[in-house]
């Protein structure tokens, strides 16, 4: 899951070649000038210009950052050569009527934003999908993963870490498979209180094959003392869940007595 998260992330937020070039490439310091209209102003060099605005983007492969640079005198004919314009100028230009008053607006689009911050738009997505706490049914999941060995080899101690974080999170499965696997002794020494009480946990949590595990091991006096009256007690809890053999052990015990 996490791979596809950072595919999506990736396929999200990384341009194709046509908008690296437009943008100006995939390293070092760009500057875009965007033309805005026509003005009847010449450069020093008696070359004509444009009213433009300016943004400047840092690239490391994605973008570090982009700033909006406001407006500036684009040259004819060249798609980086420009004059500065700042107040001073533009007021004189305005009052000689070469440019509009006000000036004309601009807008830069989101998605160039979007391109100018990619990066850390990145590193954002890539830090949650990695270290956002994951829902108690998704720990449950990736534990059964290593638990069962789906598609891949068992491990035990991997599996008891993800069903301890969805167990913290009060997820009954998580919270009965941790029991089943101290009563077991997987992945972990032995121990068969820490089960049971794990088990009883479970049954707290309203999981119903914690109640029945409970019910049988009494039942069977397997790993605690034979106790029919407690067996009766986890069975009739099962069964009131609606567990048809827990209802017949419930029935089986009462006509032994």
């Amino acid at each position: 899951m996490k791979k596809l998260l950072f595919l999506i992330a990736l396929l999200t937020l990384f341009p194709n070649l046509a908008s690296a070039r437009r943008v100006g490439g995939l390293f070092g310091k760009s500057e875009r000038i965007q033309k805005i209209a026509d003005v009847d102003i010449k450069g020093a060099n008696g070359e004509d210009l444009y009213l433009a605005h300016k943004t400047t983007s840092l690239f490391i492969f994605m973008g570090v950052y982009m700033t909006d640079d406001g407006y500036v005198l684009g040259v004819k004919g060249s798609m980086d050569m420009y004059y500065p314009l700042n107040g001073e100028q533009t007021k004189n230009f305005q009052t000689s009527g070469a440019l509009p008053v006000p000036l004309p607006p601009y807008k830069i689009e989101f998605t160039e934003w979007l391109w100018g911050f990619s990066l850390w738009i990145l590193l954002a997505v890539l830090t949650a999908i990695w270290f956002f706490p994951k829902n108690k049914e998704a720990l449950f999941a990736q534990g059964c993963k290593y638990y069962f060995g789906k598609n891949t080899p068992v491990n035990y101690p991997k599996a008891m870490r993800y069903f301890e974080k969805s167990a913290k999170k009060e997820y009954g499965p998580a919270v009965f498979n941790l029991g089943i696997m101290n009563l077991s002794g997987q992945g972990m020494d032995k121990d068969v209180d820490s089960g049971i009480e794990l088990l009883k946990r479970a049954s707290k949590l309203g999981y119903m094959d914690a109640n029945v595990t409970l019910g049988n091991l009494y039942f069977n006096g397997e790993e605690v003392n034979k106790d029919l009256n407690k067996a009766l007690t986890w069975y009739n809890i099962a069964c009131g869940q609606g567990h048809a053999n827990a209802c017949k052990m419930v029935t089986h015990i009462q006509q032994a007595n």
